[in-house]
């Protein structure tokens, strides 16, 4: 196993600065914790999001043969939740019909009661077979026309997708889409005509509120930051030069050469002179956060003892880089309106900015070149993303206060020595937070470029 040091230089007081000396290890997804996140997200930002949405009346759906983004964060795999704003500072929270365990009754002021007829398995015995319904779908809103009726809502969220292309929202499932053709027909009919006409999508809605990060969420984020960090760690202390695989090491591990030809988590055998790029997480975004960290080791050639000048220049201008971004991103304007901040200021100081990850060799052969792809980051949720990449509706969603981001780029500094269109290449990405003094690091950002012996 071969020995690893990190490479610090004067520029690390830019990170060094943000106080972030922190200790700890892994936490659990205790039920007390994600308790106190779904109670902290109901009485802070529940009702700031609905009034935002203008939405008095916000109904979910969670179907217990599908996943649902907030399954975990309402604290059931099957039921119909029901959001009321009546006027007052607290959010009204029901569970209307459930056929599935709610693990923090404590936070709902009304529960209904348990449906077992809601159970798509149909293996339970009706008490009176000759009054059983036809099917479990009878049941389903029976009684919810009176609940709505009583409130009264002028407006009405359902978790239907109207506008927006939602299952490019997330890297793992659809985010708002979950009630089924089925079950809105059903729905219209419970509410009957008044009141179905003022049902509208929720898409907005769910995406703020999941978006949003209270300050449990962000603590056990930042946990998962510094464990991904220590897996790193881990993985770049297993590299041999000319025996360790990319396949040997874990999560997204690559080499590209200064032509960009890329190998990607394959058999390539790693060698002296190579720059390994390795992308590491930490946590659950199926469950409750996620984090991520990357780092770029400089696997020394015979007779190296130092990074090369090159390198060491590499380095450098990912500092730089880091910098600017850190200094222009904030609360407030879209993810497309900073983009384009992003680029100028980038272009300013001298960069060219790349929309793909992707060396040009058409462009100023002095200049390095940057990629952006600062997406959101914690449960697989993409938008907002400052980024050429994805659908529009990630660019056109502002950026809000508590916003936990991947604070990533990519970096191409050619190498004209070597020859025309020679570069070298890393990929940043490292875990950030908007606060509303700006942007700062939950986690300590990438240290420097890891020395491979």
């Amino acid at each position: 196993m071969s020995k690893i040091r990190i490479l610090f230089t004067f520029f690390c007081f830019l990170f060094l600065v943000q106080g972030l000396h922190v200790q700890g290890q892994e936490p659990d997804v205790t039920e007390d914790l994600m308790n106190q996140i779904r109670r902290d997200k109901f009485d802070i930002y529940l009702p700031q999001v609905m009034r935002k949405n203008k939405i008095d009346m916000w109904i979910h759906v969670i179907r217990p043969w599908a996943t649902d983004p907030l399954a975990y964060e309402f604290g059931s795999n099957s039921a119909i939740f029901i959001f009321t704003n009546r006027g007052k500072k607290r959010i009204e929270r029901t569970v209307f019909k459930f056929s599935d365990e709610v693990k923090d009754p404590g936070a709902y002021d009304i529960i209904g009661e348990e449906a077992e007829d809601l159970d798509q398995q149909n293996y339970y015995v009706p008490k009176d077979p000759d009054k059983a319904p036809e099917t479990e779908l009878d049941l389903r809103f029976m009684g919810l026309g009176e609940f709505v009726a009583e409130r009264n809502p002028k407006h009405i969220g359902v978790n239907y997708s109207e506008k927006l292309s939602l299952a490019e929202g997330s890297e793992v499932r659809a985010l708002t889409d979950g009630i089924s053709h089925t079950d809105y027909m059903l729905l219209v009919k419970a509410l009957g005509d008044e009141y179905a006409k003022r049902m509208v999508s929720a898409e907005y809605l769910i995406l703020d509120y999941l978006s949003i990060r209270v300050k449990k969420e962000i603590e056990y984020h930042r946990q998962m930051g510094i464990k991904a960090t220590e897996y790193l760690d881990e993985q770049f202390a297993k590299i041999v030069p000319g025996e360790t695989t990319l396949r040997e090491l874990e999560q997204n591990v690559f080499v590209r050469d200064p032509d960009g030809n890329e190998h990607n988590n394959d058999g390539y055998v790693i060698q002296r002179g190579d720059l390994v790029g390795i992308l590491h997480g930490a946590g659950d975004m199926l469950k409750i956060m996620d984090a991520d960290t990357g780092g770029t080791g400089y696997v020394l050639r015979e007779g190296e003892t130092d990074l090369p000048p090159e390198v060491q220049n590499l380095w450098k201008d990912i500092l730089k880089i880091r910098e600017i971004l850190q200094k222009n991103i904030k609360a407030g304007p879209t993810a497309g309106e900073i983009l384009k901040t992003l680029i100028r200021k980038l272009e300013e100081a001298g960069y060219v900015y790349i929309d793909g990850d992707e060396y040009d060799k058409n462009a100023d052969p002095q200049k390095t070149q940057v990629h952006l792809d600062l997406h959101a980051m914690g449960k697989g949720v993409l938008s907002p993303r400052i980024s050429p990449m994805g659908p529009k509706w990630h660019w056109n969603r502002k950026i809000q206060v508590n916003h936990t981001f991947a604070f990533e780029y990519m970096v191409h500094m050619p190498v004209p020595k070597w020859g025309k269109g020679k570069y070298l290449y890393a990929c940043l990405h490292d875990g950030a937070i908007v606060t509303e003094e700006g942007v700062e690091f939950p986690y300590p950002p990438t240290k420097g470029i890891y020395i491979i012996r």
